[in-house]
């Protein structure tokens, strides 16, 4: 996950929530999401109990970024919006500006661009008011996945660079140096320069798996797969991709498996299965979770398979994929890759 800004500044929450916070924190830090909201709900119904309302607040906010995660975008905005408002009850500025970065992202997730737009300006103007350099870059970074996803490629990049000069100044760990080859990756890619793309997208694996960061990793090796695709590298398209299923499928996290099906789906389109890539294809695009950029860069593809085949035919594979969860499709997947068991010698 990419780094957020910090809380410095903020009181410390008494001790009976302080460690069911961090437990909730640390297991969304490691990807464990269904953990993480347990920890996080306990910690909200005490706190409104109590009428804790920094200690609920800072929990609703977990809560809402492991919905968001999950691809429930809808529950995920209505708690940001709880918890700013007792960000906003109680004048904590950091958490404002926290709440509305988030909220950013949401709407960047289901296609709502300009409110995206207007909530990353206010995020971000809270930060510089309050000269959080680290919380500045971070809102930069999003303003450049959201140019990207509008097909600005040179406003992202400047995004991103802008990001990187900030981080510059007050010191980059491994993590945000992961995000930073991960994002020249992503321009490079939408630029269909895949060689430098690769590279960079190789260079944030690394740094992903200095400093664990599961989904960070999975979202690299998605592109990857994609990237080999390109270059008719099925034998490294196939690794790539299914590392990111087997690793995402624990998680929870369907946005990122939507996108690990589509490479999927990539993949079996070049190994000439277009009947199961369309299927597994309108399945993901049309599921709930899968973020709009994704289905905006899936169009060319979609339109080519249904090229091939007859209406009637479409709705076929659709039906057939409809049959079974996207898990059940992904883990099918990966099952139909092992090796077929050898035939045992007679004795």
């Amino acid at each position: 996950m990419k780094p957020v800004p910090s809380k410095k500044g903020t009181t410390k929450q008494p001790n009976s929530f302080q460690a069911e916070l961090e437990k909730g924190d640390e297991a969304l830090r490691t990807s464990d999401l269904r953990k993480a909201q347990g920890h996080y709900t306990k910690v909200a119904q005490q706190a409104n109990a109590a009428d804790s309302v920094k200690e609920l607040a800072a929990a609703l906010q977990g809560s809402a970024r492991v919905l968001d995660l999950m691809g429930h975008y809808g529950q995920a905005i209505m708690t940001y919006h709880e918890a700013l408002k007792c960000f906003l009850q109680i004048g904590e500025k950091p958490g404002i500006a926290r709440a509305k970065g988030f909220l950013g992202i949401s709407s960047w997730a289901t296609g709502d661009y300009s409110e995206a737009g207007r909530l990353f300006a206010e995020a971000l103007f809270l930060y510089e008011e309050a000269r959080d350099l680290r919380g500045q870059a971070w809102v930069h970074d999003q303003i450049g996945n959201l140019k990207l996803a509008m097909r600005d490629d040179l406003e992202a990049e400047k995004s991103y660079y802008k990001s990187h000069e900030l981080m510059e100044g007050i010191g980059a760990d491994e993590e945000v140096k992961a995000w930073e080859f991960y994002h020249r990756a992503t321009v490079e890619l939408f630029r269909e320069h895949f060689l430098q793309a690769k590279a960079y997208f190789e260079e944030a694996l690394k740094s992903f798996q200095k400093r664990p960061d599961l989904l960070g990793k999975v979202a690299v090796r998605i592109h990857l797969g994609e990237i080999a695709c390109a270059r008719k590298d099925l034998v490294a398209a196939q690794d790539h991709l299914q590392k990111a299923v087997v690793e995402v499928l624990p998680t929870g996290c369907k946005p990122l498996l939507m996108d690990a099906l589509v490479g999927v789906s990539q993949l079996l389109k070049a190994q000439g299965l277009e009947r199961k890539a369309i299927g597994i294809l309108m399945v993901a695009l049309s599921h709930p979770t899968c973020r709009q950029q994704t289905k905006d860069r899936m169009v060319s593809l979609v339109i080519h398979l249904e090229s091939r085949f007859t209406s009637q035919e479409v709705q076929g594979g659709f039906q057939w994929a409809k049959e079974v969860s996207i898990e059940q499709m992904a883990k099918a997947w990966v099952d139909s890759l092992a090796p077929a068991p050898k035939d045992k010698k007679r004795k």
